[in-house]
C-alpha cells in the first residue's frame, strides 16, 4: 500500500512545486545611478496584483534571490509654506513670415520671484473676452531650454443665457522655473492677459504624481446609473471621464461600494492621510472644498463620494472638457455614476473612467549582484517585513530629500519565475533563456509519461506474488 501511495503523492507534489512557481511572479528592476540606496516608484499594475491594500506580501530580491532590506516612504508630506502672487507677463512676438511677422502666438511669463514649486497659476482675462483657449505649458530657466508641464492646458470664459462657465486656473504640478510660456495650439487663439497669479508651495517632501488606470467600461447600466468594476487595492483620488459624444453636460453623483475585504482600519488610516494631505497643500484643498468630509465607511453599501457637472463641449470657440473630480482615497470595489435624469444625458453611449491614485515609495538598499526585482508571493514566510526609513538610512536627516538615484519597474518584461535561493547559489552566472511554451509543453508530457511508465512497473512489481 506504501508504494501505491507514493506515486500519486509525489506526482501532487510535483505538480504543486509548479503552481507555487508560477505564483511567485516578478518584475525586475533598471537601475539608475550609483547606489547604494535607491528610490523606486510602484506602478499601478503592480500594485492590483497584490493580495494586500499595503503590499505586504511584497519582496525586494535580488540576483541571488536574496531579499534586501527596503522602505516604504511615507505618503504624509511634510512642512509646506504656500504663497500667492502676481508676475510679470509679455506677450512674445509671432514668428516671421515674409516680410512682416504674424500674430503673437505666446504669452511669456516671469517667475523668478516665486520661491519653491508652482502649485497653479491663475490667468486674468478682460470680463469681456469670451472663449476656450488651448495652451501649451512649458517652463524655463534660461529662456532656451523648455520643459513641458501640460500639452493641452484649457482656460474656458463663457456665456450663454445668463449662465457663465469659467476656468482660469492651470495646474502646474509643483513644477519650477525662472519662467513660464503659454503658447496657443494650432487650433485655438491666444487669450488677452490681465494679470497672471502663482500660487506656489516651499515644503521639505516632494509631490506624488497620479497614476491612472486603464479606460473602465460599465459593468452593468439601468435608467439612471451605470456601475464600474475599479481595480482592487487603489485608493481612489480622482476620477477623469471619457464621454462619447461631444456637446455633452450633465449634473452626475458619484456612489462608492466599500470594498468589504478591506479591514476598516485600513480604510480609516488612508482616509486619515488623505485629510493631512488636504490639510497641508492649499490646491488640492481648493480643488475639493466643495466635496463632502471623507469618513470611513460603516458597511459595504453604497455612499455618496462627489457631485459634479461633467462636460464635452464643443462651441464655436474650440472644444472644452470637464476636468477630473477629486474622491476621498478609500477603497472601493465599485462606482456608480448616477444622473438627476436618465443616463442617456451622458449619451446614447455609456461613459467610460479613468481612475487616479498617489503614487506608492519605496527606498532600497542595494546589496548582492543584480539583476534586482520586486516579487508578490503569496507565502507569508518569504515575505519580507519591511523597515522603517530611518532604521534603514541611519544617517538621514527627517528633512534631507529621498535617494536621488532611481530604480523603476521595468513593466514591458514578461514576468520572471524565481529559483529558490539553493537553486541561485548554484546556477551559472549567466541567466538561461526562457523557455518557449511549446517546450514547457513537451517537458511536462515527458515528465508526467515517465511518472506514469514507473507507476506501472511498482504495479507490476506489487502483484507478482512474495517468496514464502
Amino acid at each position: 500500500m506504501t508504494h501505491r501511495s507514493s506515486i500519486p503523492a509525489f506526482l501532487l507534489a510535483t505538480v504543486a512545486a509548479g503552481t507555487s512557481a508560477q505564483a511567485a511572479q516578478t518584475m525586475e528592476l533598471s537601475l539608475k545611478g550609483e547606489g547604494p540606496y535607491y528610490s523606486v516608484t510602484i506602478p499601478l499594475s503592480l500594485r492590483t496584483r497584490s493580495s494586500s491594500p499595503e503590499l505586504r506580501d511584497l519582496q525586494v530580491l535580488n540576483g541571488r534571490s536574496e531579499p534586501i532590506p527596503f522602505a516604504w516612504v511615507e505618503a504624509l508630506p511634510g512642512t509646506v509654506q504656500e504663497s500667492e502672487q502676481v508676475v510679470p507677463v509679455f506677450k512674445l512676438p509671432g514668428p516671421a513670415s515674409g516680410a512682416k511677422a504674424t500674430a503673437p502666438r505666446s504669452w511669456m511669463l516671469d517667475t523668478r520671484a516665486v520661491k519653491g514649486g508652482m502649485l497653479s497659476l491663475s490667468l486674468g482675462l478682460p470680463e469681456t473676452v469670451r472663449g476656450v483657449y488651448s495652451l501649451r505649458v512649458e517652463v524655463s530657466d534660461d529662456m532656451q531650454q523648455w520643459r513641458q508641464v501640460q500639452d493641452s492646458a484649457q482656460v474656458v470664459s463663457l456665456e450663454h443665457q445668463g449662465q457663465q462657465l469659467v476656468s482660469m486656473s492651470i495646474d502646474m504640478a509643483g513644477s519650477r522655473g525662472k519662467y513660464v510660456r503659454l503658447t496657443a495650439l494650432n487650433h485655438s487663439l491666444l487669450p488677452d492677459l490681465k494679470e497672471a497669479k502663482v500660487t506656489s508651495v516651499v515644503e521639505q517632501s516632494e509631490l506624488r504624481p497620479v497614476q491612472w488606470s486603464d479606460a473602465i467600461a460599465p459593468t452593468a447600466c439601468a435608467a439612471d446609473h451605470c456601475d464600474y468594476a475599479i481595480p482592487k487595492n487603489v485608493p481612489l483620488e480622482q476620477v477623469r471621464w471619457q464621454l462619447a459624444e461631444p456637446n455633452t453636460l450633465a449634473r452626475v453623483t458619484v456612489l462608492g461600494q466599500v470594498d468589504a475585504a478591506i479591514a476598516p482600519e485600513v480604510h480609516e488610516r488612508y482616509h486619515q492621510r488623505h485629510l493631512h494631505l488636504l490639510h497641508h497643500h492649499p490646491l488640492r484643498k481648493l480643488r475639493e472644498k466643495s466635496a463632502p468630509q471623507p469618513q470611513t465607511p460603516p458597511s459595504p453599501q453604497w455612499a455618496e463620494l462627489q457631485s459634479a457637472t461633467v462636460y464635452w463641449l464643443r462651441p464655436s470657440e474650440g472644444e472644452v472638457r470637464s476636468g477630473p473630480m477629486w474622491l476621498s482615497s478609500g477603497f472601493y470595489s465599485g462606482l456608480r455614476i448616477q444622473t438627476q435624469g436618465p443616463i442617456t444625458q451622458l449619451g446614447s453611449t455609456p461613459p467610460m473612467l479613468r481612475v487616479g491614485a498617489r503614487t506608492p515609495m519605496l527606498v532600497m538598499l542595494a546589496r548582492g549582484p543584480g539583476p534586482y526585482r520586486l516579487q508578490m508571493t503569496d507565502d507569508p514566510k518569504a515575505a519580507s517585513a519591511a523597515m522603517s526609513l530611518a532604521d534603514m538610512m541611519p544617517s538621514r536627516k527627517p528633512s534631507d530629500p529621498l535617494p536621488a538615484d532611481t530604480a523603476s519597474v521595468i513593466e514591458s518584461a514578461p514576468p520572471v519565475m524565481t529559483p529558490s535561493p539553493a537553486k541561485a547559489a548554484s546556477a551559472a552566472p549567466a541567466a538561461a533563456p526562457a523557455k518557449d511554451e511549446s517546450k514547457t509543453i513537451w517537458l511536462w508530457a515527458a515528465l508526467l509519461a515517465g511518472l506514469a511508465a514507473m507507476g506501472g512497473m511498482a504495479w507490476t512489481l506489487l502483484k507478482k506474488p512474495v517468496a514464502p
